[in-house]
C-alpha cells in the first residue's frame, strides 16, 4: 500500500481528536527545492527582455519550494538558501532576526514586498521584521544578490529580497485551507515536547475582471524557552510565541492592456522572551502592525509602467525590567516605465520616494509608567529619488548594464548611486558560458533610532557608503549548471554601537574612521540525473578584513536532493552546514564584552509530502534530523529534531 494511503487513514483517524484540542495543522505537498531561474517563474521585474539577461546573481523561490516549508517560518527558508545566513532562524521563534548577506548586515539588505520597501523606522536598523509575514501569504520570493542600488533603492548593498504575495486570478469561488501540528523541543527535551500549531484560510472570488481575496493565518508554538539553561540549573520555563495575519485585497483587471489592486493587512506577534543576563523572566513583546497599499500596472506595445506604494503603522510593546513602547510610521512609493527602443536598447525610468518618523515611551529608572521622550515631529525623514537603467546589446553575445540613482535625503542632502555591469556569452563544444562583471555603490543614511534615541542617538553621524565589484562564471551543458562568483565590498563610514566610557559604560552609535573590507566567493552547482530527481550545492566562503565577523560563519554549505517517487508522492533532502561563528556576550563579572565561539553544526531535514485524493496534500517534515545542537547566540536555545504534520485542502472553482 502507498504511503500516502496510510496518512490518509492516519489523518482520518486522528482529526476529531485534532479539531477537539483545537490542534491544527498545515500542509504543502507539491515538490521539493528548487532554486529557478527569474524565467521561469512568473514575478514582478522592471525589465523587458528574457530575465537570464539580469546582470545580478539572482535566485527565485517558487510556490512548489514554498510549500516544502509548510508549518515553518520565512527565515527558516531563506537560511537554508545558498549565500544567506539568517541568524536566529534555527532557535526560539520569537528570536530577533539578522540578516547576513555576503558579510553584510540588516541595514544593507533591501526587503520589497509586492513591488514597495517595507521598513520599521523605529528598530535600529530600519529593517523590516520578516517574523511578521507567514509564509502561506507569500506566492514568490527573488533573491538579488550584490549591489542593485539603481533599480531598487539606494541601501541595496548585499542584497534585494522581493516577496510577491500570493495572488488567486481565477473565476468562481476558491477555498484553500492548510493546518499543521508538531513538535516544538530543544536537543536534550523528550520527543514528544512542545508544540506548534498552524492554521489558514484563503478565499478567493472573481466575477468578470473583479476578483476579491480573503487570507487568514494563526500560529502558536510554545515549549522552547528562549535562554538554554546551564547544566546545573533547573530547566527554565518555556516561552511562548503567537500570531496573527488578516489580509484583505480587491484587484481590477482589464483586458491585457491595465490591471489595479489595493490591499489592507493586519499582522499580529506576541512572543515571551527572558532577560538579557540569561535568567529565567516572564518578560513579553507584543508587535502590531497596519499595512496599506497597491499598484497599479499598464502595459504597452513595446513598454510597461508600474506603481506600487505601502503605507505602515507599526507598534512594539516591550514588558521587561526596562519597558518600552516604539511606534512607526513609514510609506513608500515606487514607479517606473520599461521601454524597449531596439532590439539592441532597453531603458528603465523611474521615480521612488517615502517618508518615516517614530515615537519612543519609556520609563525612568524604577518608574514603570511610560513616558514620552521621543514624538514623530523629532524624529523624521524623507527621500525623492530618480533612476535610469539602461542595457545595451551592441551584439548578440556582448550586452553592457549602465544606469545611476540621484538621492535626495532630508538631512544628507543630494547623493548619487551608480552601477556598471558588462557581460559576454559564448558556445563551444563543452557548454555554454557567460563571463560577467559587476561595479555598484550604495547609499545608506543612519537610522532614526540611531540618531535620535536619547540614550544611544548621536544626530552627529554621517550616512555610510558602500563600494561593490563582482565578477562570475556561468557555465551549462544539457542537464549540467554551474556558476562561480567573486565578490569584494567595501564600507566607508559604517555605523558601529560603541563604548565611549569603560568607567562610565556609555554607550553610543558613533562612525566607524576606517574602512571595512568584505570579500569571498559563491560556488553553485545543479545536476538533474534525471526528470524524476534533481540535485543542487551551493557554497560560499566570505571572509572580512582584520577581524572574523560576528555571527556569520565563513564557510557554509547548502545541499538539496528532491526525488519525484511517483506522480503522487515527492521526497525532499534539504541539508545545511555552518562552520564556527564568532559570537559576544556581556560579562556581568568585568562590565566587558567578551568573545565566544559557537560550534559548527550539520542541519538536515526530511519532507515527505503526498496527494492524497483530488484536492488533498499532506505532508510529513522532520526538521534537523540529526539534532545537533545549533545555537544562534551565546547561552540561546536552538532547535533539535522536530516533526510536523500537515493537510492542505484546496477546493474546485465553484
Amino acid at each position: 500500500m502507498p504511503i500516502r494511503y496510510g496518512l490518509l487513514a492516519f489523518f482520518m483517524g486522528i482529526l476529531p481528536g485534532v479539531s477537539a484540542q483545537n490542534v491544527d495543522y498545515l500542509e504543502s505537498s507539491l515538490d521539493s527545492l528548487d532554486q529557478t531561474t527569474l524565467d521561469q517563474v512568473l514575478i514582478s521585474t522592471k525589465r523587458l527582455e528574457p530575465l537570464n539577461q539580469e546582470q545580478a546573481s539572482t535566485l527565485v523561490i517558487d510556490q512548489e519550494t514554498i510549500q516544502t516549508f509548510s508549518g515553518g517560518s520565512l527565515a527558516k527558508l531563506l537560511n537554508q538558501i545558498g549565500g544567506i545566513e539568517i541568524n536566529g532562524a534555527t532557535g526560539h521563534s520569537g528570536q530577533n532576526l539578522g540578516y547576513y548577506v555576503r558579510g553584510g548586515n540588516n541595514r544593507q539588505v533591501l526587503i520589497m514586498v509586492d513591488g514597495a520597501v517595507v521598513s520599521d523606522a523605529s528598530s535600529i536598523a530600519s529593517d523590516f521584521d520578516l517574523r511578521l509575514l507567514p509564509l502561506d501569504q507569500i506566492q514568490s520570493i527573488a533573491i538579488v544578490r550584490g549591489p542593485s542600488s539603481v533599480l531598487y533603492g539606494s541601501g541595496a548593498a548585499t542584497a534585494v529580497i522581493y516577496i510577491k504575495t500570493k495572488q488567486y486570478n481565477k473565476q468562481g469561488i476558491q477555498l484553500d485551507l492548510q493546518q499543521s501540528f508538531g513538535t516544538n523541543r530543544s536537543t536534550d527535551q523528550s520527543p514528544l515536547s512542545g508544540i506548534q500549531r498552524h492554521h489558514t484560510a484563503n478565499l478567493s472570488i472573481g466575477k468578470g475582471p473583479w476578483l476579491l481575496q480573503l487570507q487568514g493565518n494563526t500560529r502558536f508554538i510554545d515549549g522552547l524557552s528562549a535562554i538554554a539553561p546551564e547544566v546545573q540549573q533547573r530547566e527554565f520555563d518555556p516561552d511562548a510565541f503567537a500570531q496573527f495575519n488578516g489580509r484583505v485585497q480587491v484587484k481590477y483587471v482589464s483586458e491585457n492592456t491595465w490591471s489595479m489592486e489595493q490591499f489592507f493587512a493586519f499582522d499580529r506577534m506576541r512572543q515571551d522572551f527572558d532577560a538579557f543576563n540569561y535568567q529565567d523572566a516572564p518578560f513579553q513583546s507584543d508587535t502590531q502592525q497596519w499595512r496599506i497599499g497597491g499598484s497599479f500596472y499598464f502595459k504597452g506595445n513595446k513598454s510597461r509602467y508600474e506603481f506600487h506604494d505601502q503605507w505602515s503603522h507599526t507598534i512594539r510593546s516591550i514588558n521587561s525590567d526596562y519597558p518600552a513602547t516604539y511606534e512607526s510610521l513609514n510609506y513608500n512609493a515606487d514607479q517606473f516605465i520599461t521601454t524597449q527602443w531596439s532590439e539592441q536598447l532597453e531603458t528603465v525610468f523611474g521615480t521612488q520616494g517615502g517618508w518615516s518618523s517614530m515615537d519612543l515611551a519609556q520609563a525612568n529608572g524604577a518608574d514603570t509608567v511610560l513616558n514620552t521622550v521621543l514624538r514623530h515631529p523629532e524624529s523624521r525623514t524623507y527621500f525623492i529619488d530618480t533612476y535610469l537603467n539602461l542595457v545595451f546589446w551592441p551584439m548578440d553575445s556582448f550586452s553592457i548594464d549602465l544606469g545611476g540613482r540621484w538621492h535626495h535625503h532630508m538631512r544628507y542632502g543630494n547623493q548619487g548611486v551608480y552601477q556598471l555591469s558588462p557581460r559576454y556569452s559564448f558556445s563551444n563544444p563543452l557548454g555554454n558560458f557567460s563571463i560577467y562583471g559587476r561595479y555598484g555603490t550604495a547609499f545608506i543614511a543612519p537610522s532614526l533610532y540611531q540618531l535620535y534615541d536619547p540614550t544611544y542617538g548621536n544626530q552627529d553621524l554621517e550616512p555610510e557608503f558602500n563600494t561593490s565589484t563582482e565578477l562570475g562564471l556561468i557555465w551549462q551543458k544539457n542537464q549540467v549548471e554551474g556558476s562561480i562568483r567573486w565578490f569584494d565590498r567595501f564600507e566607508e563610514q559604517a555605523v558601529n554601537f560603541s563604548l565611549l566610557n569603560p568607567d562610565l559604560y556609555v554607550y553610543q552609535y558613533t562612525n566607524n574612521p576606517e574602512n571595512q573590507r568584505r570579500w569571498g566567493f559563491e560556488i553553485e552547482g545543479k545536476l538533474s540525473l534525471a526528470s524524476w530527481i534533481n540535485t543542487q550545492l551551493f557554497y560560499t566562503w566570505v571572509k572580512a578584513q582584520d577581524f572574523d565577523l560576528l555571527r556569520v560563519p565563513p564557510h557554509k554549505f547548502n545541499g538539496h536532493i528532491n526525488v519525484a517517487v511517483n506522480k503522487e508522492e515527492q521526497i525532499s533532502l534539504r541539508w545545511t552546514w555552518s562552520d564556527f561563528r564568532r559570537d559576544q556576550y556581556f560579562d556581568s563579572v568585568s562590565f566587558t564584552s567578551q568573545n565566544i565561539s559557537l560550534r559548527p553544526y550539520h542541519w538536515i531535514d526530511l519532507v515527505y509530502s503526498a496527494q492524497l485524493i483530488q484536492g488533498l496534500h499532506t505532508q510529513l517534515s522532520i526538521t534537523n534530523l540529526l539534532n545537533q545542537e545549533a545555537q544562534p547566540l551565546y547561552r540561546y536555545s536552538g532547535q533539535g529534531r522536530n516533526v510536523i504534520f500537515g493537510l492542505r485542502w484546496q477546493s474546485q472553482n465553484y
